[in-house]
């Protein structure tokens, strides 16, 4: 007998993309709903609807905050409505005191930007809109969006870009169509704006002002969307990436080609984090560090990504980060999403690069910001049914407004706030992380040719309260053979040290699944096995 550790099981996360078998013992061919955090596999924690009843359907949530208040806003197709922490107010565009609707479409959704305080959105089908600020400098509820200041005297009331970003004083605004003319591979950026204020003029043909506008001609594809990255602008095409450095006058804006082959899929699918941008990009993930472009998917998780992904509707895809957790999350939907929103999120920690798969509540967008935790205990005698039940240690403060992710679904018209319990809302979560291919023998050794006879597995894990996670192990006698699955077996480390089982096979699979309200976290497991010899190609449950 032996026993084979198999430990650090968060190091990788989960790679789909090579064959089981040639994977080390320590990386996971498949999985959903987990996380890696400190070398270990833990289960992703649940979501909770929060600031009911959303009074329309969300398709944009950006979080704006000024002094001590903290204010969110959402937007729909056609309206605009922002919450303050307690109640919900209409803000959308008015005229002669009626809402002059929007007319964003679900495939193009928003952006949204904040320059000097001021909060600015735009959908490619609207002049950009903005929040503008008390004479105090802050925003009010009382406001309402606006069409932007000085647009339409610069650019033109029927010109409509795709995106606005904020970029050192600059407004930036790309792809835009005028007058029904799209011109796709249009920059076009404001004068500088003073504090709190914004640009007074958008003229590229003023002599005393500093904006101006540029077509990206390189490469045809047209404009997705840019961000910021150190001293320059990022610009992301379809098929190409472009810097936009700031040279002063003459020119103000010097443009420059980064990578004439790699582009974004959609707009919202470029987010910043330590090491640059991080994007959803036309056949990978890649990290633009600002020098290069380099793809983070090969030969790990990028065949299931495209393979998954819903072509028809790509352009509904985004990746937001959440910084509190050092992940990046590329949001995408599945030909499985009734409703054509994502469904699915590939999560990247880059901390220690390791990749896991988590499924996602039909979404549009995902803001980041503070938001109390609704399930959060206030008060230990609120710990029901036991303090075990507690997520965290006990010292960790109850308060959990703490930096969050925050989901917008369109379908299910609600928002929700992720890390609050450990179900989908008010549904159990099904979480299972899964390697087969596994062929170490009782000499720690790789060898396909050795039927082994596992007895028992030995998990190194932690269970919130008295529950379970099923356990399963898998055997085949080839790699082309269908794996043969135990019945799940409970196990509990409150009072269990193993899971006996009775399986052979050349080759063989451990999986664990929970499917109840808990939280569990899987440092690593041994494997109690036997070499049963060379005996051919059958399979036996012994």
């Amino acid at each position: 007998m032996a026993l084979i550790p198999v430990d650090n099981v968060g190091q990788t996360g989960i790679v789909k993309d090579i064959n089981p078998w040639q994977l080390p013992p320590n990386v996971w061919s498949d999985g959903n709903n987990v996380r890696s955090e400190h070398g270990a596999i833990v289960k992703s924690p649940g979501y909770a609807e929060v600031m009911a009843t959303c009074p329309v359907t969300p398709y944009h949530i950006v979080q704006l905050k000024a002094e001590a208040n903290t204010y969110w806003i959402i937007a729909s197709l056609t309206k605009i409505y922002v919450h303050n922490g307690t109640t919900w107010t209409n803000i959308t565009r008015q005229t002669l005191g009626s809402d002059v609707d929007y007319n964003a479409t679900a495939n193009e959704g928003w952006t949204s930007t904040v320059i000097g305080g001021i909060l600015v959105m735009s959908n490619g089908f609207d002049q950009p809109q903005f929040w503008g600020l008390t004479a105090g400098g802050v925003p009010s509820t009382s406001t309402k969006m606006d069409n932007l200041t000085n647009w339409a005297a610069g650019a033109g009331a029927d010109h409509y870009p795709v995106s606005v970003r904020a970029f050192r004083t600059f407004l930036v605004a790309l792809n835009i169509t005028e007058a029904t003319v799209p011109f796709p591979r249009k920059v076009k950026w404001s004068t500088e704006a003073a504090i709190q204020t914004l640009p007074s003029s958008w003229d590229e043909n003023s002599a005393i002002v500093d904006a101006g506008e540029y077509s990206l001609e390189d490469t045809k594809g047209k404009i997705l969307d840019g961000l910021p990255l150190g001293d320059v602008f990022m610009i992301y095409k379809e098929d190409s990436i472009y810097t936009m450095s700031y040279v002063g006058t003459p020119f103000i804006f010097a443009f420059k080609q980064l990578s004439p082959s790699v582009g974004a899929l959609s707009k919202n699918c470029v987010a910043e984090f330590d090491g640059g941008h991080f994007f959803l990009g036309n056949g990978d993930v890649y990290i633009n560090d600002g020098q290069r472009v380099k793809s983070i998917l090969p030969h790990k998780i990028r065949d299931y990504l495209f393979e998954n992904l819903d072509g028809g509707n790509m352009e509904r895809s985004f990746v937001v980060a959440d910084y509190g957790n050092t992940e990046m999350w590329a949001c995408f939907p599945t030909p499985e999403s009734a409703s054509n929103q994502c469904n699915k999120a590939i999560v990247w920690n880059w901390t220690n690069q390791a990749f896991t798969i988590r499924d996602l509540p039909d979404l549009a967008h995902i803001g980041y910001g503070t938001q109390d935790d609704p399930n959060a205990f206030t008060t230990w005698a609120a710990a029901i049914p036991t303090w075990a039940s507690a997520i965290g240690g006990w010292a960790v403060t109850w308060s959990q407004s703490e930096n969050v992710l925050l989901f917008a679904s369109p379908t299910n018209t609600k928002l929700y706030r992720n890390a609050s319990g450990n179900k989908e809302d008010t549904t159990d979560m099904v979480s299972f992380i899964e390697r087969t291919g596994i062929t170490t023998n009782s000499q720690n050794q790789n060898d396909q040719s050795t039927v082994k006879r596992i007895k028992a597995i030995w998990p190194k894990m932690e269970i919130s309260g008295a529950n379970t996670v099923n356990v399963y192990v898998g055997t085949q006698m080839s790699t082309e053979e269908g794996i043969s699955w135990s019945s799940p077996v409970a196990f509990n480390p409150d009072s269990q040290s193993k899971v006996s089982v009775r399986k052979s096979g050349k080759l063989y699979g451990v999986k664990f699944e929970s499917t109840g309200d808990f939280h569990w976290r899987l440092d690593g497991y041994d494997v109690e096995l036997d070499d049963a010899g060379r005996r051919g190609s059958r399979g036996y449950n012994v």
